[in-house]
């Protein structure tokens, strides 16, 4: 009798992987990785090229593997100022711009203002600054920077990556403190809970995966904004990493060999960082997407 029920059990679900809906789902997800991976795999093989063969067959294998560029790129580009530049931007941006997005995502998800209409405003205020993309502001933010004596410093690119981040790490909170049972705040305000209390012992606790979340993005937002470097940074002394590329294009000619290297160089540590913490990211991203 056991022996019937499990065959009947792996038939039913052999039938259900070999449904049309599943199929094309798994076709669909196949090719969503297809397209994202073909990007990488051609710049690893201009990476291997010369700068004539990356004209003459940009699409092709490498003829011959030129491992000189990734040589040139270690050499030319200024790995430790660069990097110590956007740590140091990391240092400032990241811890206050986590703790803004903390308190604001606890404020607009637990905090009750009027009949929730402000609620909803203050929700909406940050959903708009997720819509407006970020070029659109690029002239009054290298305007005001200018004005406050700040342009030329890290400084300003940490208050500007702030203000940058907190839209989306505002909205992936409320999300996640909406998603905590309105009880478990009760039977701690019963239990003499203060707000900052509920605060760090309650809440830090649960919407962990949500905070691993948003520092992963913020990391990875200031490791690749070469737009918002190249606008407000024009020493060499104050370059950040994600300008390292960019070294190797000159006024009247460009080493595209040796800058698709660097490129190549710069996104393996953003793919060690996913391809490690990518449960994290997924949990913080969905955590109270079913209420919320």
């Amino acid at each position: 009798m056991a022996n019937i029920t499990m065959a009947e059990h792996k038939s039913k679900k052999t039938k259900r992987v070999h449904k049309p809906g599943h199929v094309l789902k798994e076709l669909l997800v196949l090719l969503i990785v297809v397209v994202g991976i073909i990007p990488l795999v051609w710049v690893v093989f201009l990476s291997l090229k010369s700068n004539t063969e990356i004209f003459s067959n940009p699409l092709s294998f490498p003829e011959e593997v030129q491992w000189i560029n990734y040589k040139a790129a270690f050499e030319k580009i200024p790995w430790g100022k660069m990097l110590k530049n956007t740590f140091t931007e990391m240092a400032i941006g990241l811890p206050v711009g986590m703790i803004f997005s903390f308190l604001s995502s606890f404020a607009i998800a637990r905090i009750r203002f009027g009949n929730d209409k402000w609620n909803d405003a203050f929700y909406t205020y940050f959903l708009a600054g997720i819509i407006i993309p970020s070029f659109v502001l690029l002239f009054p933010v290298y305007q005001l920077v200018e004005k406050i004596g700040l342009y030329d410093n890290i400084i300003a690119m940490s208050l500007v990556h702030i203000s940058w981040c907190a839209p989306m790490n505002t909205v992936i909170m409320v999300n996640a403190f909406r998603g905590i049972p309105n009880e478990l705040e009760e039977a701690a305000v019963i239990d003499g809970c203060g707000i900052w209390k509920l605060l760090c012992e309650i809440y830090l606790p649960l919407i962990k995966s949500t905070l691993v979340t948003i520092f992963i993005l913020s990391f990875i937002g200031i490791w690749n904004d070469f737009v918002l470097a190249k606008t407000l940074m024009i020493s060499n002394e104050h370059s950040t990493i994600s300008m390292a590329a960019s070294l190797f294009r000159g006024l009247y000619a460009s080493d595209y060999a040796s800058m698709t290297a660097a490129i190549v160089i710069l996104i393996v540590p953003q793919l060690i960082v996913f391809a490690t913490m990518q449960k994290q990211i997924v949990d913080g991203i969905t955590a109270g997407a079913v209420k919320g």
